[in-house]
């Protein structure tokens, strides 16, 4: 399996040791970002 590191400056940085998004053949896998601010 051919795996990439997927990355923007358009999304917020990652807050762990992980990428934004993995590419592995013809499958994207993404992470998500938890709300930090409750009042929003």
């Amino acid at each position: 399996i051919n795996k990439e590191a997927v990355q923007t400056e358009k999304a917020p940085a990652a807050l762990g040791p992980y990428s934004q998004a993995i590419k592995a053949n013809n499958l994207l896998f993404v992470s998500g970002v938890l709300g930090l601010v409750p009042e929003v």
